[in-house]
């Protein structure tokens, strides 16, 4: 007798083949049961004459009238969907995990599996010296300040993950190495290539990393100390990664301005290292720029003929977020945001550094390049009733200049705010979405934690069906559902999930394509999504009608 049978409902099985009528059954975990039930044309009822014909090509046998008896049953409605749990590729909730074993934020969107750890920006492996730099590295995308103690002792990867299976997680998660810990966990913020003798303490951390169960390597080079990396430091890590059949992924050098060479760099070093690559959350900032769009994912194309293994990931918004500090040149940070936060508090300095965002063009200036209108102050503790208002908004209310205001801000959040930009024109999210090697990843910074984020932290998923496929019809729902699973689980190499297939992990959703959505803002980007029925892990329901199920 079959643990789980979820009768008669409409299956999206992850491949992009179209959606079938059909009856699931579960035990132990695991999809034992597959039917695919015949429909009458123009309905959505199965057919009685089809039926009976299939019955008699396929006489019931014993073990068939087993998989149709089950201690519990879910019958399928009218507008629901089934999927496999989706996969978000890209988050930054590595200590999420270890406060919230639920991870309520992923759940409740019918994310079953996701990945952590990205640009470069991860919670191990710690240097005891340099604790405090890397505290002040993750802060502003990490920011849980309860731990610290904890925190410190995962001197290893492996101590982390220990620290996060210790909790006994419902929640799956993936975790990814992040080369500027690793930097930092070995030469601090400097501003210049390793050492051989750096570089190897590094690939020898990674290595123990991946030895452990990290799923590969992050960077993040428009971050310090990512920045000061070259391409060979890239290529060296990167051949660690592919010795355990992990995969690098990218926060490239240039979104903006330098995009085509960026992704040519990150292609490289992939070719190079024989590593899988996934380019992290793919746009085209800057409307100048709108016209690369074709031409970088053209590159992947390219690259894919000639048997480099690389995709992209992308979060449904044109309008990204990450820290405040962004905005300010490299140079001025090589010694971390305490310094930072010195040097503003500096006249000398301080005008240095506005000078350098009026003007400097040699850095991802996004102030100068998208202008103080498309830019969003997304987490300023300090002021929050400037949070949700713009750039230019504030400027205009404080009577200050756009640059000095963002000196300011950083100034008395001590380096430690968020912002979101408008990036880019819809129309290029658009276009990448419909890019058939383009992956999910929400991006949630700071999911979780009770401050101010990007509403795609809380309801990424849902928006993607309710928006890009049901109001606007950009893909057909299999084919989204197949770029939220089977995609990155394949090229992962993810065993047993995003597919709905006999063997396979039973983590799947079940969704309402009529209501599935959210009214998530920045204002307020913690509300909860709609349209997810259930989400079941391992065969466990953990989702009921969009509120979670404690089950022990």
């Amino acid at each position: 007798m079959l643990d789980l049978l979820i009768k008669n409902i409409d299956i999206a099985d992850g491949s992009g083949k179209p959606v079938y009528r059909g009856d699931v059954g579960i035990k132990n975990g695991k999809i034992e049961y597959l039917k695919k039930i015949p429909q009458c044309a123009d309905s959505k009822q199965s057919c009685p004459s089809l039926l009976s014909a299939v019955s008699k090509q396929e006489p019931r046998s014993e073990q068939s009238g087993d998989f149709e008896q089950a201690a519990h049953i879910i019958e399928g409605k009218e507008d629901e969907l089934l999927t496999p749990g989706f996969i978000d590729t890209h988050t930054h909730g590595d200590l999420q995990s270890v406060l919230d074993p639920f991870v309520r934020t992923q759940l409740l969107q019918g994310v079953t599996y996701s990945i952590c750890g990205n640009c470069g920006i991860s919670a191990a492996p710690v240097s005891s010296k340099n604790f405090s730099m890397l505290k002040d590295y993750c802060s502003p995308v990490l920011p849980f300040d309860n731990l610290d103690e904890e925190w410190r002792t995962w001197t290893t990867f492996a101590k982390y993950l220990e620290s996060v299976k210790k909790r006994n997680p419902v929640f799956q998660n993936g975790a990814l190495v992040g080369q500027g810990t690793l930097r930092i966990a070995v030469m601090g913020m400097k501003n210049r290539s390793p050492s051989d003798s750096e570089l190897e303490q590094m690939k020898k951390l990674l290595d123990d990393a991946m030895t452990a169960g990290a799923l590969g390597l992050s960077s993040g080079l428009i971050y310090i100390p990512g920045v000061y990396s070259g391409a060979d430091e890239m290529i060296e890590l990167c051949k660690i990664v592919a010795r355990h059949n992990g995969f690098y992924s990218t926060h490239m050098r240039s979104e903006s301005n330098n995009i085509v060479e960026a992704v040519k760099e990150a292609i490289y070093v992939a070719e190079q290292s024989k590593c899988k690559l996934i380019i992290s959350h793919l746009k085209v900032s800057g409307l100048q720029n709108e016209k690369y769009t074709e031409e970088i994912l053209q590159l992947i194309l390219d690259a894919r003929a000639r048997g480099v293994q690389v995709i992209c990931d992308q979060y449904q918004s044109n309008k990204g977020s990450t820290t405040l500090a962004q905005l300010i040149n490299p140079v001025f940070q090589s010694e971390g945001s305490q310094a930072l936060v010195r040097k503003l508090s500096h006249a000398e300095s301080r005008q240095k550094i506005i000078d350098s965002l009026k003007n400097d063009v040699s850095y991802e200036n996004y102030l100068r390049s998208l202008g103080p209108e498309q830019i969003i102050i997304v987490s300023d503790e300090n002021n929050p009733e400037f949070n949700g208002l713009t750039l230019k908004e504030i400027s205009d209310k404080i009577e200050l200049s756009p640059e000095e205001t963002v000196c300011d801000i950083l100034l008395k959040n001590k380096g430690n705010a968020l912002m979101a930009v408008t990036m880019c024109d819809q129309s290029v999210v658009d276009r990448i979405f419909k890019f058939p090697y383009a992956a999910v990843g929400s991006d949630g910074i700071g999911a979780g934690s009770g401050k101010k984020t990007h509403p795609r932290a809380y309801g990424n998923f849902v928006h993607l069906f309710q928006d890009y496929v049901r109001e606007r019809k950009l893909l057909p729902w299999e084919e989204a559902v197949r770029k939220c699973t089977s995609l990155p689980a394949d090229f992962i190499g993810l065993t047993g999930k995003g597919h709905i297939e006999k063997g396979y992990d039973a983590d799947f959703v079940i969704l309402n394509k009529n209501n599935i959505g959210t009214e998530a803002s920045f204002a307020k980007p913690d509300l909860p999504p709609k349209g997810i029925e259930h989400v079941f892990i391992g065969g466990k329901e953990v989702v009921r009608h969009s509120e979670l199920v404690f089950t022990e």
